[in-house]
């Protein structure tokens, strides 16, 4: 039999309609800010907030303390003028590659082919950054890259045997001599153009390389270098050098190319050695390339290594050399 309590019992799935349920508007937002029923602030009760505010505090005191202690170790540990890893410690090693100016417009900057016409006498580059395939626009990245050299903040002119400013010398772009001149060689004159290629050695902090000696030539690992840079070593009169070969890569490409060089000793001078940082001028070595009339519109493939003591000349990472080719298109008929 059914009591009192069972008949004021809800029945069962009947829903509970919580206190205040039916506030909106203003009186919902202000029991929102202060519940005086229960104490809750901003729905959380004084000791709820107190905790979570706690919490938060050590928290965030804990991940600044950390992040701080981690830029502490890395400021400590990094040298801020220098590398932390240099020469062979580096991934970039000791033995740098060969760079090579003009360099390439955008679009073609994968290639290493240039293209010369020799009907192409137009002096106006396609835009200010030389950003074409003409003859001008080839002279116009050119003339952007030498203008590094008129900054000589910070650099001395110095002798061979300046070892108090070795590495921080002025290089004198008059020991280019013909190739140092406007245009440098890429206009037609007179129905020809004998191009300048323009060749250091790629910056490694700190890289000094040794000279080879005329008394080290005979030995095996220099049985590549060619018996013409030989004679020019054996001839020097500053030895104190890092040389520079160049050659057609293949039997038709070395009767098709007649070279020069400049400075005629195919070389540059330890003093610009080493690289350290701060303002500096890459010293540079010129090479001129005449293309003979019959062989005009051949693929000619070309290679210049750099040669000091140690050096690695390795074709498929371009360690220790470099890799061209020239095409020079005819006049057109």
């Amino acid at each position: 039999m059914a009591t009192n309590n069972d008949a004021n019992q809800p029945l069962g799935g009947t829903a509970i309609k919580p206190k205040g349920w039916d506030r909106s508007g203003w009186e919902s937002f202000k029991y929102m800010l202060y519940d005086p029923d229960t104490g809750k602030v901003l729905t959380r009760t004084p000791m709820s907030w107190f905790k979570i505010i706690t919490f938060y505090c050590i928290y965030y005191t804990l991940l600044a303390g950390f992040w701080l202690a981690c830029l502490h170790v890395f400021f400590l540990t990094i040298p801020e003028d220098t590398p932390r890893w240099t020469l062979d410690e580096s991934l970039i090693g000791s033995n740098p590659g060969v760079g090579m100016k003009p360099i390439m417009d955008d679009e073609h900057i994968d290639s290493s082919l240039y293209i010369l016409n020799l009907g192409d006498t137009s002096t106006a580059p396609t835009n200010k950054e030389g950003e074409g395939t003409k003859n001008a626009d080839i002279i116009r990245r050119m003339d952007l890259f030498m203008e590094r050299y008129n900054n000589n903040t910070g650099l001395h002119e110095c002798a061979d045997n300046d070892d108090a400013n070795k590495g921080n010398c002025i290089f004198n772009v008059d020991v280019l001599e013909d190739c140092a001149q406007p245009n440098y060689g890429f206009m037609p004159i007179d129905g020809k153009v004998k191009p300048c290629f323009f060749f250091k050695l790629n910056k490694i902090y700190n890289f000094n390389p040794e000279p080879i000696m005329a008394a080290d030539l005979d030995q095996p690992e220099y049985e590549d270098m060619s018996a013409q840079l030989k004679d020019t070593i054996r001839a020097s009169a500053n030895p104190n050098s890092v040389y520079f070969d160049c050659f057609g890569r293949f039997p038709a490409d070395i009767e098709a190319v007649s070279l020069k060089y400049f400075p005629s000793t195919q070389s540059i001078p330890l003093k610009y050695f080493p690289y350290t940082g701060g303002n500096y001028q890459s010293p540079l070595m010129a090479l001129q390339v005449e293309v003979s009339d019959k062989h005009v519109g051949q693929m000619v493939h070309m290679e210049c290594r750099a040669w000091y003591k140690g050096v690695v000349h390795n074709k498929k990472d371009k360690l220790g050399l470099t890799q061209f080719e020239i095409m020079l298109n005819p006049v057109p008929k």
